[in-house]
């Protein structure tokens, strides 16, 4: 049983998924939507090409992590600006 490139990486997506359910950091949430951006692609393309790939995983994962950072942030991590916090350094 040969598998194909986009199969293997929507398998590493599905893992980066899991792993993300364990950590709740949202970093491999967004590494699991990047491996399925370049499962996609592989797809399309048909085949691997490792500099394609790398820079498709790598511009997806960084957009993902930037605006799910963004989107999801707790009230807890915003600041309060009428007041001083003994913590803030």
């Amino acid at each position: 049983m040969n598998m194909e490139f986009y199969q293997i990486t929507i398998i590493v997506g599905i893992s980066f998924i899991i792993i993300e359910m364990f950590t709740l950091t949202y970093i491999f949430l967004g590494m699991g939507i990047a491996s399925f951006a370049v499962a996609l692609v592989q797809y399309l393309f048909d085949g691997l090409s490792f500099n394609r790939d790398l820079m498709i995983f790598t511009i997806v994962s960084a957009i993902v992590i930037l605006a799910s950072r963004k989107i999801l942030k707790r009230k807890s991590d915003q600041s309060i600006s009428g007041e001083e916090d003994v913590n803030q350094y």
